[in-house]
């Protein structure tokens, strides 16, 4: 197991207080997914468990209602406070993982090819087209490479050296 196997892996924020009974404006991040809210595995930042109660779509955020947080003055009190869950629970057998899985699994990992040729380390996730985006460099270019077979060896760990089969041209720097 990782070192960073209790680490905090942050799905979203709380972005504004809705109403007078405590309901939470929370605006989801890249590896939001509707059925973590229903799992037991969704914490707080600092691991404390989260109880949500009930949550529903708003727009382009998600309004959720949360143990303990019964009014506005409570509401506003949680604005700026992130929602998520720890590293080590994404081994865990009832934890429920979306098809595509999700981007945090591939950050600070290397990039080999089939042949064993270092590519880099992946420094950010993007998603275009509902496809996960690896990228690797900084500044005015970076490599980009779709996280989706047959060019990356798909599996749901989170350790080890990431697999690519690129084709003829992928490898070339482009710009970010």
């Amino acid at each position: 197991m990782s070192s960073d196997a209790g680490v905090f892996v942050s799905v979203g924020q709380v972005v504004k207080a809705i109403g007078l009974k405590g309901e939470l404006k929370f605006y989801p991040f890249l590896d939001y997914f509707d059925e973590l809210l229903d799992s037991p595995f969704v914490v707080w930042q600092d691991g404390s468990e989260a109880g949500i109660r009930r949550y529903r779509q708003a727009g382009s955020c998600v309004a959720v209602s949360v143990d303990g947080v019964h009014n506005r003055n409570a509401a506003e009190a949680m604005i700026g406070r992130e929602l998520g869950f720890l590293r080590s629970s994404y081994d865990d057998d009832g934890f429920p993982r979306p098809d595509a899985g999700l981007a945090f699994r591939f950050l600070g990992r290397e990039v080999r090819t089939t042949d064993g040729k270092s590519v880099g380390i992946v420094d950010e996730v993007r998603l275009a087209g509902g496809v996960h985006l690896l990228v690797i460099g900084e500044g005015d270019k970076a490599i980009l490479i779709p996280a989706v077979s047959p060019i990356l060896e798909m599996n749901d760990s989170l350790e080890g050296d990431l697999i690519i089969d690129p084709p003829e041209g992928l490898l070339d720097v482009q710009a970010g």
